[in-house]
């Protein structure tokens, strides 16, 4: 077996061991535990995904999907996790949109742990459509992001400056994944008027 194969099984026993220990952190009430259980298995499914996706083994599964039912799940989620409050935005949206859930999600989900972390009082998920892109968002009250990565120095790296970088470095890859009527997905940072970091995925309709 080689090493990259046998670093792939690894991975995956190791997140269905986590994926043990985040149950019964849950069925303990243990929050903290829970949070970093689950972090820890995101942290392992994206380095795979990265690894995947860099040598040209990950596609995108596009299909329908309706995003506020995502957000609404990733608000739930959120709330087994942290005291931190998750509001969800929505609109104007009209109807179904494609994309690879799976990815959008494990994307999501990164934004929003990082801004958990980060968040004075709450956190806001956000979807958006126009007629051209389809805009998630997730924004913080925290102390924003860094000047060096706004002006996108030394990519990738952490969406909050700390970390190993892996957050943003995934999350460019999914963009990579979706293009439509030649465009291509794009990954914004930017710190909000009012206070706090905005990280935008936005996909092309």
């Amino acid at each position: 077996m080689s090493f990259e194969a046998f670093a792939a099984l690894t991975i995956h026993d190791v997140k269905n061991r986590l994926a043990t220990l985040a149950g019964r952190a849950e069925a303990r009430g243990d929050s903290e535990t829970l949070r970093e259980a689950l972090d820890a298995a995101a942290r392992l499914t994206a380095l795979l995904v990265c690894y995947r996706a860099e040598r040209g083994w990950q596609g995108a599964d596009i299909d329908a999907h309706i995003p506020e039912d995502l957000l609404d799940e990733l608000a739930a989620q959120a709330a087994r996790m942290s005291a931190t409050p998750v509001r969800t935005e929505a609109g104007p949206l009209d109807g179904l949109f494609f994309y690879d859930e799976t990815l959008v999600r494990m994307t999501l989900e990164n934004a929003l742990q990082n801004a958990l972390r980060h968040a004075r009082s709450e956190v806001l998920l956000g979807v958006h459509a126009d007629e051209q892109w389809l805009d998630f968002t997730v924004e913080d009250d925290g102390e924003g992001y860094p000047a060096d990565l706004l002006a996108g120095a030394g990519q990738p790296a952490a969406l909050s400056g700390q970390g190993t970088g892996l957050g943003l470095h995934l999350a460019r890859l999914v963009a990579g994944l979706h293009a439509h009527a030649g465009k291509e997905a794009r990954v914004e940072l930017a710190n909000r008027e009012q206070g706090g970091a905005r990280f935008s995925l936005r996909l092309p309709r």
